[in-house]
């Protein structure tokens, strides 16, 4: 998950970075504009997602599935 995290944004970072470099000879594919308003896209889902994990996690995971303590010094899932 960690490579694929930082693959995404390795991707993302080349990609600002030639957009700004086109810039630079005034060359437009996207406007800065539109740039801003993806990125705060990006951010907003980024934002609801992990809202959205935290009250999975607060609400609706079962704190009876787990390990049994009773078993031993091995995880034992419950039975």
């Amino acid at each position: 998950m960690k490579r694929l995290i930082g693959l995404f944004a390795t991707v993302i970072s080349l990609a600002f970075i030639v957009v700004l470099i086109l810039r630079i000879w005034n060359i437009e594919i996207l406007s800065l504009q539109t740039i801003f308003r993806s990125s705060f896209t990006l951010i907003l889902l980024g934002i609801s997602a992990l809202l959205l994990i935290i009250i999975y996690g607060a609400f609706f995971r079962n704190s009876q599935a787990g390990l049994d303590e009773k078993k031993g010094s091995h995880a034992h899932p419950k039975s």
